[in-house]
């Protein structure tokens, strides 16, 4: 049986000329994207790239990774160039909140206009939307070099990215309060296209999917990947995880399921040529802290080991 235990190309991970490179890495609940995610930050890092770490999990499994606390700004690991950040939707809601009732006070007499408002923002999809704000803070920052996005689950995240159309179909049955709401309306929308331009380029934004072995994950990740492609995102890695080494081909118990998995793989090579598709083995220990991480790095992505300090 051949095996191929592909890497994943570091020119993928790192800026090209002068621009900043966003990643996120997309998939299935607990397919291993926070460990990929946090290895891939720390990889960028270690290259010499401020990098920001982003979660908008909201478990921000990433501080268990890196035993350091993450809070709703950015923190940066002492004596490394990474930053790690939290999307709190609660911090997000309040502070998105906060922001249109005080540009309201500020525009409007009276008070029923501003209550009114009040009461529609305590719906459910304010939070959504707030959070989504936040995001495109991150995705329009030019304060790092590479920003990183480990993100919830599939179907979170292809909706967090379609969330600006719904805003652009949204106001235009939207009757403006005054020209000065009008305004901001316009800004917000200017600012959601000038995130999916960021989004759409290939050179500026990688966006990888994590997937297993297995065909429930990989229908899934392909689906996703479809949607994706619908709003011209177009997802340039697959990183499959779990994958189990290749000794494990002499092994009674586990050859059957190593022969099954790199079925699986030859599969997806075959159905996407213009993608990259790297393997992450198993590995014997829970990778968490900084030197196991590195050393994962080292097996996952297609670099001299003595790039990785």
């Amino acid at each position: 049986m051949p095996f191929n235990y592909d890497q994943l190309p570091a020119d993928l991970l790192l800026p090209r000329g002068d621009k900043r490179r966003r990643i996120f890495l997309a998939g299935k609940g607990g397919v291993g994207k926070t460990t990929l995610a946090s290895t891939t930050a720390l990889f960028a890092a270690d290259q010499g790239f401020k990098t920001l770490l982003v979660t908008t999990d909201p478990a921000a499994h990433i501080g268990n990774v890196f035993g350091e606390t993450v809070t709703s700004v950015p923190r940066q690991i002492s004596g490394s160039n990474l930053w790690l950040v939290r999307i709190d939707p609660k911090v997000a809601f309040d502070a998105y909140r906060h922001q249109v009732l005080d540009s309201l006070e500020h525009q409007f007499q009276d008070t029923e206009t501003v209550e009114r408002v009040s009461e529609e923002l305590n719906s459910p999809c304010t939070e959504e939307v707030a959070v989504f704000q936040e995001f495109l803070d991150y995705v329009l920052s030019d304060e790092f070099d590479v920003t990183v996005f480990d993100t919830a689950p599939t179907g979170h995240t292809v909706r967090l990215l379609q969330l600006s159309w719904d805003y652009e179909e949204e106001l235009e049955h939207k009757d403006a309060f005054t020209a000065e709401t009008a305004a901001l309306d316009d800004a917000q929308l200017a600012r959601m296209n000038t995130a999916i331009r960021t989004l759409q380029d290939q050179d500026e934004t990688g966006m990888l999917f994590v997937t297993l072995p297995e065909s429930t994950p990989i229908a899934e990740m392909e689906r996703a990947i479809a949607d994706l492609e619908r709003t011209h995102i177009y997802t340039q890695g697959i990183i499959v995880n779990q994958v189990l080494p290749e000794e494990a081909a002499t092994s009674r118990l586990f050859g059957k399921r190593l022969e099954l998995q790199m079925g699986h793989i030859d599969r997806l090579k075959k159905r996407n040529t213009n993608r990259t598709i790297a393997v992450a083995t198993l590995q014997d220990d829970e990778i968490i802290g900084a030197e196991l991480l590195k050393r994962f790095a080292n097996e996952m992505i297609e670099t001299s080991k003595e790039t990785i300090r």
